[in-house]
């Protein structure tokens, strides 16, 4: 089956979910008799169950359904599916029936992302590495907190995914062409028998809107973007610092006799592939639905909804993806990262800290000597922890015009990468406390999302038996 074809299957079905509630809510609004709605019931149930036909377009699509009903119904029922309703409200409904689903299918692979990365940086909170930014070492923190770079950035995804499926979580159906139908159909119970929060307000907005489909692939987009940053940073360590991390044989390209030390890490290389394809999609949905003029967009945006919908689930899938690599196949050099934690004089900011706190130096003077010794251990090729008190106290005679007489042992508690990583103990910092405070709020809202998730889920399921259960009611007083 083609990506063309799944599409065409998720839409046939999703018109039939919406024709099934507009009949039952025909017969609750007395628009309709026992009989028609059960006779519109059966075709529809019939026509949904068939191969879609080989058209293209979703109000032709909508067309082919309603003439299948027909051929289908009773013949007083010909033409009855057709009341109080158009081609281009259904559709608009099925759309967003379509998205919403895959939202919530993105919801839950994120879930499973987040999972993943909270497991993971909870083994690593005494993994000290160096952080750098751009192409020059920063300071020293641990894996845990090197990773909330990541965790942080998909948990408000999370979020931002809820209100976009907030939007997509309303109907459009009794809209009709535009200005809704002539008749007193009830807005309110067809978007209850789709599970839906209610109509969308406007009729107009319910038919001529684009921003959900913007909003869908942006969201799309937003959910990889932090996978990518972080598989990137993972593959050049592998590049620059080999040792520090290893890939399983799986995640490797398979092995090349006339090659046999090409072993790529191909798994990694297409899922940033694939994250780049749906930050893409989002962009062209931006450009394909701004030149949309005002206006009911009717086919206009079948294009734009099918770009939304496959960025949507390839990004579920990507992050599915995700979350099996860092769950195991890769393995971390605790040993190798700590040792290049100290390098480059990546400790020596807290030499300010040491002469304030600790000799009473004032501000100014403190930083003169930490630049003046610091800037010769970089001419000498020194690491932060060769710095000695007699090379500070070279620089203290220059700025204060006095020796300090540091015990060396007192520098280790401020250029040891662990001591000074226990020092931060600010909110959201690395030290051990506060690293675990913070991953414990992140898995707090994380079964807040969860918790989310899962009514919405059950919502669905709900309205889906409900309205089987009105389906059946119906069929059985047409029968009396």
């Amino acid at each position: 089956m083609t990506a063309g074809d799944a599409w065409r299957d998720a839409i046939w079905n999703a018109i039939g979910r919406g024709l099934s509630a507009h009949a039952v809510m025909l017969r609750d609004s007395d628009i309709v008799d026992d009989s028609i709605a059960a006779s519109l019931l059966t075709a529809i149930d019939g026509a949904r169950r068939g191969t879609p036909p080989d058209v293209s377009g979703s109000l032709a699509l909508v067309a082919a359904f309603d003439d299948r009903v027909d051929s289908l119904v009773a013949p007083g029922a010909t033409g009855a599916i057709r009341i109080a309703r158009a081609r281009h409200d259904l559709a608009a409904t099925a759309q967003r029936l379509i998205l919403r689903d895959r939202v919530l299918a993105l919801a839950a692979a994120i879930e499973t992302s987040r999972l993943a990365l909270l497991d993971l940086a909870e083994g690593h909170v005494f993994t000290l590495l160096p952080v750098w930014s751009g192409s020059s070492p920063l300071q020293p923190t641990n894996f845990a907190h090197f990773l909330t770079g990541t965790i942080a950035p998909m948990g408000r995804t999370a979020r931002m995914l809820r209100a976009v499926y907030d939007v997509l979580d309303h109907s459009a159906l009794g809209s009709a062409a535009l200005a809704g139908p002539g008749l007193p159909v009830d807005r309110d119970e067809t978007a209850d028998l789709l599970g839906s929060e209610g109509p969308v307000e406007s009729t107009f907005d319910a038919l001529s809107a684009v921003d959900y489909l913007v909003a869908s692939g942006n969201i799309a987009a937003a959910t990889v973007a932090p996978v990518r940053r972080l598989v990137s940073e993972l593959m050049l360590w592998r590049r620059t610092e080999p040792n520090s991390l290893r890939f399983a044989d799986e995640l490797l390209a398979p092995p090349d006799a006339n090659l046999p030390h090409f072993r790529p890490p191909s798994t990694l290389e297409r899922l940033v592939a694939e994250t780049k394809r749906v930050e893409a999609d989002a962009a062209t949905i931006t450009t394909l639905t701004s030149d949309i003029s005002y206006g009911p967009v009717g086919e206009m945006v079948d294009g734009a909804v099918g770009l939304a919908g496959s960025a949507l689930s390839r990004a579920a899938a990507a992050n599915e993806a995700f979350a099996t690599i860092i769950s195991g196949p890769i393995e971390i050099n605790r040993a190798w990262l700590a040792r290049t934690a100290g390098h480059s004089l990546i400790t020596s900011g807290d030499l300010v800290d040491f002469f304030m706190a600790e000799e009473g130096i004032d501000p100014s003077s403190a930083r003169d000597i930490a630049a003046l010794t610091s800037t010769r251990a970089l001419q000498e090729g020194l690491e932060a922890s060769a710095i000695t008190p007699a090379m500070i106290d070279s620089a203290a005679l220059l700025v204060i015009g006095r020796e300090l007489g540091i015990e060396i042992e007192r520098l280790g508690a401020y250029l040891a990468p662990r001591r000074f990583i226990e020092k931060r103990t600010v909110l959201g910092g690395p030290a051990p406390a506060a690293i675990r405070e913070y991953l414990a709020g992140e898995r707090g809202r994380l079964e807040t999302d969860q918790r989310w998730l899962e009514e919405r889920r059950r919502r669905i399921a709900l309205a889906e038996e409900n309205l089987e259960i009105r389906t059946h009611e119906l069929l059985a007083a047409a029968s009396f």
